[in-house]
């Protein structure tokens, strides 16, 4: 009520509000927790602020392993990837859809950012498999592209670029993908975090709106990025 009497006198509440609310709710497992955690952030981002707000949606909801990574990818753009378990579970989550070259990505951030030790037992097994899997190149997803099978084919390859960085052309094989009948939520939702990820506020704001189902919950992360961001 408090928020909601601040926000009707055009003022915002203090950020210890929005706290202390999300505290009791997610405590209480009231519905509305992920509401407040959204909002919160959207109202103070920070790194504390983001990383908090997901890991209470993702308690709440125990979303799965591609929707998990998209938050990752979330945390990642909005720097909260703050902690070893951060990164380890980035890892492991992008490994396991094949796509080493965000892994390496992840790990050499992870270094970078003093937060990944590549001595500790956590990483260690993890890098060394990793620096045995081969890393795709411009040339390999060019090729890829053209004798792709089927939609699904064309969305990874998207992914591929984007762990590499070329949220552009991520994007457009994610158009690709939409086009061949991949399912629509879950391209609209790429192709929105690529254009988020390119600056395009207006493309990703209507693609992630487009998302329904069971991936509507984090589009709502990714569009209160996009508010920030884009």
């Amino acid at each position: 009520r408090a928020i909601q009497a601040d926000a009707a006198a055009g003022q915002k509440a203090p950020e210890a509000v929005y706290k202390r609310a999300l505290s009791i709710a997610y405590d209480a497992k009231l519905p509305n927790a992920v509401d407040l955690a959204r909002e919160w952030v959207a109202a103070y981002p920070s790194p504390d602020s983001w990383h908090n707000a997901i890991a209470v949606y993702r308690n709440e909801y125990h979303p799965d392993e591609e929707s998990t990574l998209d938050l990752l990818r979330l945390m990642q753009a909005a720097g909260a990837l703050t902690t070893p378990g951060d990164y380890s579970l980035f890892l492991e989550a992008a490994a396991d859809q094949s796509n080493y070259n965000e892994a390496q990505a992840i790990v050499n951030a992870g270094i970078a950012a003093h937060v990944i030790n590549p001595a500790d037992s956590r990483f260690k097994s993890d890098i060394a498999a990793l620096n045995t899997k081969s890393k795709a190149t411009v040339a390999d997803l060019e090729t890829a592209t053209k004798t792709a099978a089927n939609a699904t084919a064309l969305l990874r390859i998207g992914d591929r670029y984007y762990g590499m960085g070329d949220f552009a052309q991520a994007a457009d094989l994610y158009r690709q993908a939409k086009a061949k009948g991949v399912d629509a939520d879950l391209a609209n939702l790429h192709l929105g975090m690529a254009l988020a990820r390119s600056g395009d506020k207006a493309g990703a704001t209507a693609a992630l709106n487009a998302v329904t189902g069971a991936r509507a919950e984090v589009a709502k992360f990714w569009l209160a990025y996009v508010q920030q961001h884009a």
